[in-house]
């Protein structure tokens, strides 16, 4: 399992013409194998910090993962 690019978010946004982009990738496996991922973009500062917000609230209110 791999880190998503920024750049695959950014190839994303402009491909399908997205202000945002949140891209949330999952590995299911035994406890140890699987892991998930949270990647965000945005065009400008604004649309990066409201997909970084929403990102967040996914990872933490939704996913349940812990703050580090």
């Amino acid at each position: 399992m791999k880190p998503i690019p920024i750049r695959a978010a950014k190839a994303i946004a402009k491909k399908y013409d997205y202000d945002q982009v949140i891209i949330l990738g999952r590995k299911v496996g035994a406890v140890g194998e699987g892991g998930e991922h949270m990647t965000t973009y945005g065009i400008n500062k604004a649309n990066c910090a409201a997909a970084e917000r929403i990102g967040n609230f996914l990872k933490f209110q939704v996913m349940g993962w812990p703050k580090v």
